[in-house]
């Protein structure tokens, strides 16, 4: 977008307000901490204002131009990363576990593990191990093209993946590879389910590494607002939350089956 194209200052102010937040996510997908990109945010946009410019021009795109700044990335930042994808892939995997025992424990019997639970499985744990590498380019199409179309995409995908893996159970309903005692599967599935979260939500504060403009202070950084922490609180359980529902979901269906 050249400056023609801006009709009056309030257009330009709102495309440069736009291109600081992209700045910010990249530094953020950087593992840039805050404080670094509260400086050069605020360098940004001090010269922003200063010249009247558009940030596009002036700088080019927000990916290059973070790249080009070179701060370096908090340490131990990628095994943080990693280390949410292995605590959702030990959630989800819990997850599975637990829906597919409780029938068997409220009757007493064997948990009986089918190819294509186990295909299932090893499927999403393949996802949730690549999605550390996927993760910026997920977010960066959520700013580019908007919610609604990501949100679009995403259901898309979605229902895709789903649609294959009811096709793949289907398939392999009579393939049975092995039984389980259900008592002990659903232990080891409740911990599996529930330690994840616990840990998260006592080793990790709503407010890590917030975003620090310079002359402030950490302190001075706005408290996020209840209906963030409740969205957050519920985002951490959200397998536990979930984990209830279909338990419910799978006794109801397992009566009316009766």
């Amino acid at each position: 977008m050249t400056t023609s194209n801006i009709r009056d200052a309030h257009d330009r102010d709102t495309e440069n307000e736009k291109w600081l937040e992209g700045l910010t996510i990249e530094l953020r997908l950087l593992d840039v901490n805050g404080t670094r990109i509260g400086d050069a945010v605020a360098t940004a946009r001090e010269f922003l204002v200063d010249s009247g410019a558009l940030a596009e021009e002036s700088f080019g795109g927000a990916r290059h131009y973070a790249a080009d700044l070179g701060l370096p990335a908090t340490a131990g930042a990628s095994k943080g990363v990693w280390g949410a994808a292995l605590r959702s892939g030990l959630g989800l995997l819990g997850l599975m576990a637990v829906t597919e025992t409780v029938v068997p424990l409220t009757h007493q019997t064997d948990v009986t593990v089918g190819l294509g639970v186990l295909l299932i499985t090893i499927a999403v744990l393949a996802i949730i191990a690549f999605l550390p590498r996927l993760l910026p380019t997920i977010i960066v199409r959520i700013v580019s093209h908007g919610k609604v179309r990501a949100f679009v995409e995403g259901a898309a995908v979605g229902l895709a993946v789903t649609l294959v893996f009811v096709l793949l159970s289907l398939w392999s309903a009579d393939r049975i590879v092995f039984s389980v005692p259900a008592l002990p599967v659903f232990l080891v599935a409740v911990v599996l389910l529930i330690a994840p979260p616990l840990w998260a939500q006592f080793q990790h504060s709503y407010q890590d590494d917030p975003i620090v403009l310079p002359g402030s202070a950490s302190a001075d950084t706005p408290r996020t607002s209840i209906g963030i922490r409740l969205f957050l609180f519920a985002t951490n359980w959200l397998l536990v939350i979930l984990s209830v529902i279909l338990c419910a979901f799978v006794l109801f269906m397992d009566t009316l089956a009766r």
